[in-house]
């Protein structure tokens, strides 16, 4: 079993001692729904990342705030900061709060943090792990795959982007999106019901994520927009009106990669055991995966999504100056792939 690596542990602390049991205050908070993934959720926290859903008296997943006075029993992982079992989890991040996410349907939060009292935290930063970590975990523990990508509906259908941190997926996706005047299907992440006939997307929320460079070479204007909780020059693009919310099947999943110095931009498919490390290589929050999916079903997944899509390496100069320039083969690679399709 892979250990749990969620966040850095900085950002967490030991969970105090199990209070006396006292009353949930979460009974008496009202709950707003709205809907991601293809899940309907009732919340008592307000998500104005999510697209609203009517009034559901039976959602598919209930977020809570409260208090979690019971103890977490039955964890076979336990750490200062951080609880697991087959199908539950507990973590406890620094100077913001407790979660509790549990058999893929309840996502509890808890405000105290021991003897120091109260988090101070902003909603927004209870939202960012909730929306991040913990509705990662969530998904993992109903055995699906979420997928660490920025996708697009492109004239071969959705094609996902992904790479490693700082490799243009919202970049990428936006430029798509504006210039070429295709639909966003997701940013950031994006996820897989494994069983189903055709491998279909399920957009997570509608929230494009660009830095600054790139919202002024498309002429965003920034004013209004919320900055990036980390990074100071990211802004955010809540409930964008660029996406979709339609489900779609995934065609292609391109992994994008750093040309050499001097080296023109190109594409490759890739098939096998290749294609097989790109779409691993894109999970969303992997040790969740490893921990609620076991390796051998994690394994089994990546490698029938691999032999159902097309997968390819995408690699380009990682520049805004010549971005034209570098779409060519990737432009090309599409309306081939659309011609195929039609």
């Amino acid at each position: 079993m892979a250990s749990i690596r969620v966040l850095p542990a900085e950002d967490m602390e030991p969970v105090p001692p199990t209070p006396e049991r006292r009353r949930n205050a979460s009974g008496s908070l009202p709950y707003r729904y709205y809907t991601t993934y293809g899940l309907r959720i009732g919340s008592q926290l307000e998500l104005p990342e999510l697209e609203p859903h009517p009034a559901e008296p039976h959602p598919d997943i209930r977020i809570q705030v409260g208090e979690l006075d019971e103890p977490f029993e039955g964890a076979d992982v336990t750490t200062p900061w951080l609880q697991c079992s087959s199908d539950r989890c507990q973590f406890l991040l620094n100077h913001i709060a407790r979660y509790r996410v549990e058999r893929g349907r309840t996502i509890r939060i808890d405000r105290r943090l021991g003897p120091a009292g109260a988090s101070t935290a902003s909603e927004g930063d209870l939202r960012l792990y909730l929306l991040g970590s913990a509705l990662g975990a969530l998904l993992h523990q109903r055995h699906w795959l979420p997928l660490h990508i920025s996708a697009v509906q492109t004239p071969a259908g959705v094609w996902g982007f992904t790479g490693d941190s700082g490799a243009g997926k919202s970049t990428l996706a936006a430029w798509l999106h504006y210039r070429y005047g295709w639909k966003m299907v997701s940013d950031d992440v994006g996820v897989i019901k494994p069983g189903e006939a055709a491998p279909t997307l399920y957009p997570g929320p509608p929230r494009l994520k660009l830095w600054k460079d790139t919202l002024e070479r498309l002429e965003i204007d920034r004013q209004g927009l919320a900055r990036d909780l980390t990074r100071t020059e990211k802004f955010h693009l809540n409930r964008h009106q660029g996406f979709t919310h339609h489900t779609e099947p995934l065609k292609a999943l391109v992994m994008l990669e750093r040309a050499f110095p001097g080296q023109k931009a190109s594409i490759e498919a890739v098939e096998g055991v290749e294609a097989f490390k790109v779409v691993m290589s894109a999970l969303y929050l992997p040790e969740w995966g490893q921990r609620f999916n076991g390796p051998a079903r994690l394994m089994q997944y990546g490698a029938d999504l691999a032999r159902q899509i097309r997968v390819y390496r995408y690699r380009r100069p990682w520049s805004l100056e010549k971005i034209e320039e570098s779409l060519a083969p990737l432009i090309q690679e599409l309306h081939e792939g659309a011609g195929h399709a039609s």
